[in-house]
């Protein structure tokens, strides 16, 4: 990935549901882990296992930070990044 390049990042993320569950129930609710989050951003850098794209991009003369809304996405939970631009 090259930095500043945008990207979409599919991945999947932790679920969860409240209350006592049997093996067989749990067994179930695992089907429905199928659904992925999609994120698509600029391209930051990887840091300490996480892929960083930011929502926004300043590229004026600022008197802040250049990065608007970083997401850290874990790089063991991406299944497919494709480059936007």
């Amino acid at each position: 990935m090259k930095i500043g390049g945008t990207y979409l990042i599919k991945w999947i993320d932790t679920f969860s549901y409240n209350g006592w569950y049997s093996e067989k129930k749990i067994k179930e609710k695992s089907k429905e882990a199928t659904q992925f989050l999609i994120v698509t951003g600029i391209f930051v850098g990887e840091y300490y296992g996480f892929v960083v794209l930011c929502n926004q991009f300043a590229t004026e003369i600022l008197t802040h930070s250049p990065y608007g809304h970083p997401n850290w996405i874990p790089k063991g939970c991406i299944k497919k990044i494709i480059k936007l631009k």
